[in-house]
């Protein structure tokens, strides 16, 4: 989405997650809308490398580090956001982990805390910091990161659907508690993305190709194609648009087919099939 589509030049936007896969193709999407954008992570040397991918000049970027699990870290992503860009305008909190998948019984109270600590208490950390931000200045709009985990359950990891779950719910109360002070929140549910964190878990072609045969469109997503839709939520041009999730799932939240449906014929590898996303002449 370019700068005079979107509506973000010039606009200041907070990006957690960014040193890798959904993140960092945030910032090249909110840097080609023309947005000024604060990349936060863990990993300094990979927010260098998102800045420096988007093309973005030192004065229209700031990376920060930043675990969203510790409030005195969000605290000072935003407040250092404030001080150098003087507001905080939108932001797309894309921090998450997947944690370590297995049997509910089985499962450590470490990994309770890994997960619920990144994924749910880290959301509801960005969102109270950002939303103070925003109340002093008018308004702006927050984007969520959910997943499909979000509307269904997840056979190998019940603690990262329950997350994901309460992110939706938190994305919805925030916005009706916020809507009148002009702040919108949103939630993008990716499906099966092509990320680093996803090939970390499915490893053989075998697995990545089941990963994908699950969407009706037979592919797995590409982080750019999420971060399209979240620089929409985040952007004027979705100004009516809060409370809601939108999937970007290939399909997987529209059902399943019908036993005896038709079989369609799909590419000996689902995951080489590859949209191009290069701007139309």
């Amino acid at each position: 989405m370019d700068a005079n589509a979107a509506g973000l030049e010039g606009r200041v936007v907070v990006v957690t997650g960014a040193g890798s896969g959904i993140g960092r193709a945030a910032v090249a999407g909110f840097a080609a809308a023309g947005a000024l954008v604060v990349a936060a992570g863990r990993r300094w040397a990979a927010l260098e490398e998102s800045l420096a991918l988007a093309g973005l000049p030192g004065e229209r970027a700031r990376a920060t580090v930043c675990d969203v699990a510790d409030e005195d870290q969000v605290a000072a992503l935003v407040d250092g956001t404030v001080a150098a860009f003087g507001r905080l305008d939108a932001a797309f909190n894309s921090a998450g982990v997947f944690g370590a998948f297995g049997l509910l019984h089985e499962d450590s109270a470490a990994n309770f805390d890994t997960v619920v600590g990144t994924n749910l208490r880290g959301t509801w950390l960005c969102l109270r910091h950002q939303v103070r931000a925003m109340l002093d200045t008018g308004g702006g709009s927050i984007v969520n990161c959910g997943s499909v985990a979000s509307h269904q359950g997840h056979s190998r990891s019940p603690l990262y659907s329950a997350t994901k779950h309460a992110v939706v719910g938190l994305t919805r109360s925030a916005a009706l508690q916020y809507g009148a002070h002009g702040i919108r929140v949103n939630a993008v549910s990716p499906g099966s993305t092509d990320t680093e964190m996803l090939r970390a878990l499915y490893r053989t072609p075998g697995e990545l190709d089941a990963r994908a045969s699950r969407a009706p469109l037979g592919r797995m997503g590409l982080p750019e194609e999420v971060a399209a839709a979240a620089v929409w939520l985040a952007s004027p041009a979705s100004a009516y648009v809060t409370g809601q999730t939108l999937s970007v799932d290939g399909g997987v939240t529209a059902g399943q087919s019908a036993p005896g449906s038709p079989p369609v014929s799909a590419p000996a590898s689902a995951t080489d099939r590859r949209p191009d996303l290069r701007p139309h002449p």
